[in-house]
């Protein structure tokens, strides 16, 4: 925990922090809010920290680093601030001061006009982060193969090369052979939501097959899924499936969710 600051015009960012995390003694907390009425920048920065928990998620370690990353624009913020000339006799304040004011005034700025981006970031653009790292490779068959086996290694080197449509052709060989149909349909599926041109209604056919069954596949297939109604735009269906997730892949159907509002 960090000591709060002995000059009453001055409390760190990170006993701000503190503050909001709830992790102050009754006393510290006590001194802290008799601060913030006083000071507005102080109050802002406290309104914006809870506003960045209320958008992403109380995560103190995600918090800080973006604070890490807008450092450099704090900085910058801060060059231009302490060169200006004056006209007239400023009253002459330590360093610190200084530079603790710019730096509330920089965080203040710069908090709500990332979020406001990242909330108006569109609904392509969302699923497109979500999309951009394929599932892991399907695995390849060794020893003695069949014609099942060999199907399945012809997907694994497709799906490799991101060729999709080929991977799309051998899987569907596999499904009407009526063999391994939990993973062919997932794969398949996936394929669908990979390609250039992506054919979710196609993708939702195979994946809803995954899910409506028990299988090692049932978990990640509801995931998709609800990638698959997004991108399909049937937000309604996309949300329910999204509130459905419980295993694979829960916290990120929780932020997207946030995302989605």
């Amino acid at each position: 925990m960090n000591d709060l600051s002995t000059n009453k015009e001055h409390i760190a960012l990170e006993v701000l922090i503190d503050y909001v995390d709830g992790i102050l003694d009754a006393t510290s907390r006590k001194k802290i809010e008799e601060h913030i009425k006083n000071h507005p920048e102080s109050s802002e920065i406290v309104y914006n920290i809870k506003w960045y928990y209320e958008t992403y998620g109380q995560d103190r370690e995600k918090l800080e680093k973006y604070l890490h990353e807008t450092k450099k624009g704090i900085l910058a913020a801060l060059d231009v601030a302490l060169e200006e000339p004056s006209t007239e006799h400023p009253k002459v304040r330590p360093l610190w001061y200084r530079i603790s004011s710019v730096a509330a005034i920089a965080i203040f700025l710069i908090i709500p006009t990332v979020l406001l981006l990242n909330r108006t970031k569109s609904k392509a653009d969302i699923l497109e982060d979500h999309l951009s790292a394929p599932y892991d490779n399907p695995p390849i068959t060794r020893g003695e193969p069949d014609q099942n086996s060999m199907l399945w290694n012809q997907v694994a080197l497709a799906y490799g090369n991101q060729n999709y449509g080929g991977a799309i052709t051998f899987l569907e060989a596999i499904i009407d052979e009526g063999e391994t149909l939990s993973m062919a349909h997932f794969y398949t599926g996936l394929c669908y939501l990979y390609l250039k041109d992506p054919e979710p209604d196609k993708a939702i056919q195979h994946l809803q097959k995954v899910v409506d069954g028990e299988n090692p596949f049932t978990e990640p297939g509801l995931w998709y899924l609800s990638l698959a109604h997004l991108q399909n735009n049937q937000e309604s269906l996309g949300r329910q499936t999204l509130k459905s997730i419980t295993g694979y892949k829960m916290e990120e159907a929780q932020k997207l969710l946030a995302e989605l509002d």
